[in-house]
């Protein structure tokens, strides 16, 4: 039950995975209409800024080595798409979804389980035009019951609220996304109440490199206190740089977890691989 409990909060800290950063103000659809294509350090502003609006599809592995108990790695690899939408002249909606597919390591003798895990959906609302160096969205997690095996999620349909939260000051810039979500209904394993706090740091690099920290502290309200919060310490290095035409992203970031469950991953590496479409 706690491993399947940790994966859960894991998929919960997993946002879309847009390393926050500068550039709070014009939609990237602009820059198409006059057949402009951004620099890396332009596309590198838009990747960062969470509320940007700029179109991506994301490639996530999440490696945990040595998990307690087994001395396996265990793994989460995720496709995550970001796309916007337009409500208004003055409004937009941007889609964050995760959908991951999870490599349990087996205990006792038992092989590997392997499926879709369950999928995260967030919908920020957010002023097409925000002033000044804050941007901010707000609006609903919600979280679908995709999974294939009993052990890679819950059986029930999560809600709650996120937020975001960016601000930017040239090269640098950091954010904070605040999110929980309970199941509806459902009860054991499959009850969920989980809280996800996503930091985020940037510092800006020429030719389209970054340095980075964003990863997820997270809390399962339903577990004993000492089970209870996960919290990394870490951070990576990325770069924006074209194949062919196509802009895409490349970063990898490592965290040690300074607080984890009895049974939880003390290191953990993230790499991204991202197309982008300004």
């Amino acid at each position: 039950m706690k491993t399947t409990r940790r994966l859960l909060a894991a998929t919960l800290g997993l946002l879309a995975s847009a390393q926050p950063s500068v550039v709070p103000a014009e939609e990237p659809d602009t820059t198409a209409a006059t057949n402009e294509t951004p620099s890396a350090e332009e596309l590198a502003k838009l990747k960062q800024n969470p509320v940007s609006g700029l179109r991506q599809i994301v490639l996530q592995a999440l490696v945990n080595p040595n998990t307690p108990g087994s001395g396996d790695t265990e793994a989460s690899y995720s496709l995550q798409p970001v796309f916007p939408f337009s409500l208004s002249e003055d409004w937009k909606v941007i889609t964050y979804s995760i959908v991951p597919v999870i490599e349990l390591p087996g205990v006792n003798g038992k092989g590997d389980t392997v499926g879709l895990g369950d999928t995260l959906i967030n919908l920020y609302v957010s002023p097409k035009k925000q002033e000044g160096a804050f941007v901010w969205g707000i609006g609903p997690a919600i979280l679908v019951p995709t999974r294939t095996n009993p052990a890679l999620g819950s059986d029930r349909w999560g809600l709650g609220p996120s937020g975001i939260l960016f601000y930017a000051e040239g090269a640098w810039s950091a954010g904070v996304v605040l999110q929980n979500i309970w199941s509806l209904g459902g009860s054991g394993v499959n009850r969920i109440d989980e809280f996800a706090a996503q930091y985020i740091f940037n510092y800006n690099l020429p030719d389209g490199w970054f340095l980075y920290s964003n990863a997820t502290i997270t809390a399962d309200w339903q577990a004993d206190q000492v089970d209870r919060w996960t919290v990394p310490i870490g951070g990576g290095l990325g770069r924006i740089f074209k194949i062919g035409k196509q802009p895409v992203s490349l970063s990898a970031q490592a965290f040690y977890n300074v607080v984890t469950p009895s049974n939880g991953p003390h290191l953990t590496v993230n790499v991204q691989f991202s197309f982008l479409f300004p």
